[in-house]
């Protein structure tokens, strides 16, 4: 029998639902910021933006040193009214930290000239204008970085969407707008001093808010179903305070992995520029991404799941964590594996009218698109939840260092010998190997042999069945549709597969009737009034 979790699926699943369309709404902002400064500017100027940018979310990665995401971690430890002071030391240790980051920033002000000397002493001068204003930017920013883990912490779904869509909105505003009506770059960095000054004193207004000081006014605001507010019932909150130490010991390894995980994002591209010519490394940056509406799905429901994680596992329920696990995978594959199995088919197309150009071919590109989204199929939950709620910090650092280490030495000997396919092969083998043992240490957590940490059936299922429609849609898409124009051939092939797809996972019990009144209600955007 299938362990069995009291908390109310339909409050989850809407809960998640807000969390991903705050996510996908985000990354459709960020993907129009950046195609809207690329065409607003010159080539100069778009190198100043993209430069000066790119320094300051370095600054910022480095900074938050993994304590946001500490929040999920510790509030179910704490009682309601120690919430409070645990936001504040957080914050305040991120003032600190955001301080120090627009020092270096300042610092690092000084070593352009000798670290740019390809660029024009008029571009130098102009970066040496704009990093200081950046630095502020950065003292303001950072110690605002735990609101949102703090909103979902505090059961409070629907806050954080408003929060991060509108802080979003303020941002691309603040820096499109003063670029479409003509002022320049002076401006726009000016624009964003005002965004990040809005977002501090109004992130600081609004935990205020949802934090009170009165231990019953916290607990009424709860947003908590009948069901929820008797699982909370119990005497596993007993902390009244968490010591800095104890929270840097938690937080510093989430950091130094988010590090190392996004310079693994890069690693494979970097051999690529070391050991193929130019326009290989062109091929391949253009191959080497996952489509980001898929990779936010994971991420958004593991964000929402990770304090109920955290939860049974203060309260020594393994059948209700391993119950509530099972479902989030179930829920999340259900749209992940058909969204990756018809981008995987759609490649050739989808290359063809996102990146060619009249003379411009990317065609070597596909395949190593297709070996690179595979990688998508086993994301299908944010294994680095499920690590944080039993305390292992230390084993997602593990894991994101095996990664890095297992790409760079099946990469570079795979690209000398069969090009950008290789490089593609050699990661998506990296990220299967990393991934059984990624299992095998959640299954020690949980007393589980790895092979039954995931719900394989019900996935095997999922996969099979987008695998049959999707060799049919490929089918057609090659010998029926061989002269149709790529833009009609996506979306012919996407409203075929993806109607195909419900129509059979319904008669096969796949999508529950519950499942399906939840897409409709997700898809009324109800949840967000």
């Amino acid at each position: 029998m299938s362990p069995k979790s009291n908390i109310s699926p339909t409050s989850l699943t809407e809960k998640a639902g807000v969390v991903l369309f705050a996510r996908i709404t985000t990354t459709v902002i960020d993907l129009a910021l950046a195609i809207s400064v690329v065409r607003l500017l010159s080539k100069t100027d778009f190198a100043i933006m993209g430069y000066i940018l790119m320094i300051h979310e370095v600054a910022r990665n480095v900074a938050i040193l993994g304590f946001p995401d500490s929040v999920f971690y510790y509030f179910e430890r704490l009682t309601t009214t120690a919430r409070r002071g645990f936001a504040l030391q957080t914050i305040a240790t991120l003032l600190l930290s955001g301080t120090v980051a627009g020092l270096a920033i300042l610092g690092f002000n000084f070593f352009l000239p000798d670290l740019l000397s390809q660029w024009p002493e008029e571009s130098i001068r102009v970066l040496q204008h704009f990093l200081p204003l950046m630095a502020l930017i950065s003292v303001l920013e950072i110690p605002t970085w735990p609101t949102t883990n703090i909103l979902l912490a505090s059961n409070r779904q629907k806050g954080a969407a408003w929060y991060e869509m509108s802080t979003s909105i303020v941002a691309f505003c603040a820096l499109v707008l003063p670029l479409t009506l003509g002022y320049g770059l002076e401006l726009a960095i000016w624009s964003l001093v005002g965004y990040s000054v809005i977002r501090f004193i109004g992130s600081l207004v609004l935990l205020g808010i949802i934090l009170p000081k009165d231990a019953l006014l916290a607990d009424t605001q709860l947003n908590l179903t009948t069901t929820e507010k008797s699982e909370l019932q119990g005497d596993y909150r007993m902390e009244s305070r968490i010591s800095l130490t104890d929270q840097a010991k938690f937080a510093l390894p989430l950091g130094l992995s988010s590090l190392v995980g996004r310079f693994n994002k890069y690693i494979d591209k970097f051999i690529v520029s070391i050991f193929l010519v130019n326009t290989a490394y062109a091929e391949y940056s253009v191959a080497a991404n996952e489509v980001p509406l898929i990779r936010v799905i994971p991420l958004a429901v593991g964000s929402v799941l990770i304090s109920r994680y955290v939860q049974f596992n203060l309260q020594s329920k393994k059948d209700k964590l391993l119950a509530l696990w099972y479902r989030g995978i179930e829920k999340v594959s259900l749209l992940v594996i058909p969204m990756t199995i018809l981008f995987t088919i759609l490649a050739p197309e989808l290359i063809t009218f996102l990146f060619e150009t009249e003379g411009v071919s990317y065609a070597n590109a596909v395949l190593p698109f297709q070996l690179y989204n595979l990688i998508v199929l086993i994301r299908v939950t944010h294994y680095g939840s499920i690590l944080q709620a039993f305390g292992d910090t230390k084993g997602v650092l593990y894991f994101s260092l095996n990664l890095l280490t297992a790409n760079v030495l099946l990469s570079i000997p795979m690209t000398i010998y069969f090009g950008i396919v290789g490089t593609a092969l050699g990661t998506l083998i990296a990220n299967l190997y990393n991934w059984l043992l990624i299992l095998r240490r959640i299954g020690g957590h949980m007393e589980l042999p790895f092979w039954k940490v995931l719900p394989f059936p019900f996935y095997g299922k999922v996969l099979a069945l987008s695998l049959s429609i999707g060799a049919l849609m490929f089918t057609v898409k090659e010998y029926l549709l061989i002269n149709i124009a790529p833009l009609y051939s996506i979306l012919s092939i996407s409203l075929v597969y993806l109607v195909m797809y419900v129509v059979a996972s319904r008669l096969i019990g796949l999508i529950s009737q519950q499942d399906w009144n939840a897409l409709k209600h997700w898809a009324g955007l109800s949840f967000l009034r």
